[in-house]
């Protein structure tokens, strides 16, 4: 039994350069038909970030939707030590956010 596929040239291109297609496969009222549809799907969009500010144990940056802080603090603190860096990096890090907000409005 042969069964024809019928696919749009697109498809075929992306086919034949190697590339995955993922879609639908439908019986088509034609006797021994098949229709593929392939799915149109984007990319999905990176935002760039953008460093905006240092603080001691890391750096903050910026995208067109978030504010990211990025730290790393050394086990050698201690327990102590860790939470009153957390604490003095996130004072300096709201200072950071203020400035750039009030400079971009």
């Amino acid at each position: 039994m042969k069964k024809y596929i019928e696919i749009s040239e697109e498809v075929y291109n992306r086919l034949v350069n190697g590339e995955s297609v993922e879609g639908t496969m439908k019986m088509t009222s034609k006797p021994r038909g098949i229709n593929f549809n392939g799915w149109k799907r984007k990319a999905p969009k990176r935002y760039k970030e953008r460093k905006i500010g240092d603080v001691d144990y890391g750096f903050l940056t910026k995208t067109e939707k978030h504010i990211t802080r990025h730290e790393r603090f050394p086990l050698s603190l201690g327990l102590n030590g860790i939470q009153s860096a957390m604490s003095r990096d996130n004072k300096q890090s709201l200072g950071i956010v203020y400035d750039e907000i009030t400079n971009n409005q």
